[in-house]
């Protein structure tokens, strides 16, 4: 009976993770959304572009490997102690912006993420570290586009190699990944009613990746072709799919799967049949940043992404004035100026 009953809770513990990486990247798609809309006329998105793509996972195999090799050379204790307070402040600004579009900012908002972010540092408690993770998690599906989907295509493929050869080729992703504490993956004890040492996880990478393409097919798909949320629809349900495959051959072979080995293969071929099928291969082949960009203005796409990305910097010249403008934002103090309105701004108003 305890047998059926410690099943019963890990099962329990996948369907957490399976369905909190779902909701991260449909609150992540609608928010990337609402800015691709106009609903949200002063957001900046950073564009990624191919060769952005290719250096991703070089870039991401040196920070893996540069990190495994300092937990050979530092004590876990004072690797852990430096890097979660860095991640702890990135997570309590990330979940006050996924509060901020919900709720107005005020004291008592900026003093929960606060109370999150020191709950989480000092105990290391699995719930605290989630809501963190999912701030994360959103706000960098929001904040960041691809360019085009030759772009997601090269990242995809690229960080589908990257999975495969670092968890199955070496050690070295599962000791990063079971070492670092911070608010980089979902957790869950596998077991909620017993013993809570032993988790399953879910990295964000496996989160995110992912996110920033089930992202652009939501704008592709509703602003671009206007087949309201199909190509999402497809795209979301074949990353549910996908990671329920995962999970399966974990449970059956009993060792940490690669998430994008299934992820990858299930976004790809699942988008490309539903454009061959509707006819919008040419259209998903001529959606890129400029595309993109003429949804936020109506005409001079490049120039109008520059000057919103030159009014934004200016607003936080300094780095001081960035950190306390951030923080102030938490509690929602910070100094706006309403009155600042772009050429591009004011386009968008006449159109």
């Amino acid at each position: 009976m305890d047998d059926i009953s410690t099943r019963l809770q890990f099962y329990a513990s996948l369907g957490y993770l399976l369905l909190s990486a779902v909701l991260v990247v449909y609150l992540g798609s609608k928010r990337l959304l609402k800015k691709a809309s106009g609903k949200v006329p002063k957001s900046v998105t950073e564009f990624v572009g191919s060769d952005d793509a290719l250096a991703i996972p070089l870039v991401g195999s040196m920070v893996l490997f540069g990190t495994y090799v300092l937990l050979r050379f530092i004590p876990l204790e004072y690797f852990n102690a430096m890097v979660s307070f860095y991640l702890c402040i990135v997570g309590v600004v990330s979940l006050g912006s996924f509060i901020k579009s919900y709720v107005q900012p005020s004291i008592v908002t900026g003093s929960f993420c606060c109370a999150v972010g020191v709950i989480y540092y000092w105990t290391n408690n699995w719930v605290a570290n989630n809501i963190l993770a999912i701030g994360i998690g959103v706000t960098a599906i929001e904040a960041v586009q691809l360019d085009s989907f030759r772009t997601s295509f090269i990242m995809l493929v690229g960080l589908f190699f990257y999975d495969i050869f670092w968890v199955f080729g070496s050690e070295v992703m599962i000791v990063v990944a079971s070492g670092i504490n911070g608010p980089i993956k979902l957790v869950v004890p596998r077991t909620l009613l017993g013993d809570q040492q032993s988790q399953s996880l879910l990295g964000l990478g496996d989160l995110v990746v992912p996110g920033f393409f089930i992202a652009q097919t939501l704008v592709f798909s509703s602003e671009k072709v206007k087949r309201g949320n199909l190509y999402f629809h497809i795209a979301l349900v074949a990353y549910f799919l996908s990671l329920v495959n995962t999970m399966a051959v974990m449970v059956i072979f009993e060792h940490g799967q690669p998430a994008l080995l299934f992820i990858v293969p299930y976004l790809l071929i699942s988008f490309s049949l539903a454009l061959f099928f509707n006819g919008d291969i040419k259209s998903a082949y001529e959606f890129d940043s400029d595309e993109v960009a003429k949804l936020y203005c109506g005409e001079e796409p490049s120039e109008c992404r520059d000057e919103k990305i030159k009014s934004y910097n200016e607003d936080g010249a300094s780095l001081i004035a960035l950190f306390s403008n951030t923080v102030l934002g938490l509690f929602g103090l910070e100094r706006t100026n309403e009155n600042k309105v772009t050429n591009c701004d004011a386009m968008k108003k006449n159109n």
